[in-house]
């Protein structure tokens, strides 16, 4: 029994010593970013005027003051909320999509793949020539399905650049829920179907009530991963719009990324990225919540 015990404790021991480097570099990585960042935000910490000194809260009271941050976090909040509603109920259309049985299926799986496996750096770029009121093939496109004469300044328009840029992002992250949602909706046992339909139940029920219900746990999941990229979300505003016209489309990440760099204000950065943190962990505590709730 000794013998026994003394060979389980060497594995657990040969174990931990195996995952301590990667655990140390993983809290590392983690806590001391958080911890940086709660420091400086209670700093004004300013390199224009070569100031660093303690200021308590003073850098949060002067955010709930800033115009420009109130309105990234407007933005930030109706950006998270309509890409994620368009991203679900499409995604999910066309992971059911994806998973009938017809000619052509694989084609549109692949096709499916490209927005996911395209860099939003590359697709932000792209969408602005798209959207470019001159040359670009929106307006192009609604003047050849019959109107005439349509020319709208889409990123020159405070509510169409913010329309075009929920658009881009909607088109880019609906296929990687799709794929997701495949993948579970294709989990879901035959039998429940058939079992379904024996009982007289009709496609939407079966959608609300057998396959819905059964990955509830991945769908959960997938909105949780979802609404933490939207509301970090940085790239697609920096290659399209630059936060313009004025900062109607500027993200969050967005203002925090022009405080530090061109403000360089680092104690103001540091409380945006908090308020970000904290917005992220809440969501994702909510999340997870719900998540802990769901059997099936």
């Amino acid at each position: 029994m000794k013998r026994k015990i003394t060979l389980s404790r060497r594995k657990t021991i040969f174990a931990w010593i195996c995952v301590l480097p990667v655990l140390v570099i993983r809290l590392w990585t983690t806590a001391y970013p958080v911890v940086a960042m709660s420091y400086y935000s209670l700093l004004d910490y300013d390199l224009i005027r070569r100031k660093k000194e303690f200021a308590g809260l003073q850098n949060f009271k002067n955010l709930a003051k800033n115009k420009q941050f109130l309105e990234s976090l407007s933005f930030t909040v109706k950006f998270t909320v309509i890409s994620i509603c368009f991203i679900i109920v499409l995604g999910v259309a066309l992971a059911l999509l994806m998973k009938q049985n017809f000619g052509g299926r694989k084609l549109i799986r692949t096709v499916a793949l490209i927005p996911w496996g395209l860099s939003m750096i590359v697709v932000s770029i792209a969408a602005l020539w798209a959207f470019d009121d001159t040359y670009g093939i929106v307006n192009d496109l609604i003047r050849r399905i019959g109107f005439e004469g349509y020319h709208f300044t889409w990123l020159a328009d405070k509510s169409g650049a913010q329309v075009a840029v929920i658009i881009v992002n909607i088109w880019k992250n609906v296929s990687f829920f799709a794929i997701i949602m495949l993948a579970a909706f294709q989990g879901i046992p035959g039998e429940l179907f058939e079992s379904a339909r024996i009982d007289g139940a009709s496609n939407w029920k079966i959608l609300f009530h057998v396959s819905l219900p059964y990955v509830m746990r991945t769908f959960i999941i997938m909105i949780i991963f979802v609404g933490v990229s939207q509301i970090n979300s940085f790239e697609i505003v920096y290659a399209m719009t630059k936060g313009g016209p004025g900062t109607t489309t500027s993200l969050l990440a967005y203002r925090l990324y022009m405080e530090a760099t061109k403000s360089m204000n680092y104690g103001m950065a540091s409380a945006i990225t908090m308020v970000m943190f904290l917005v992220t962990a809440v969501y994702g505590i909510i999340g997870l919540r719900i998540y802990r709730k769901v059997d099936y």
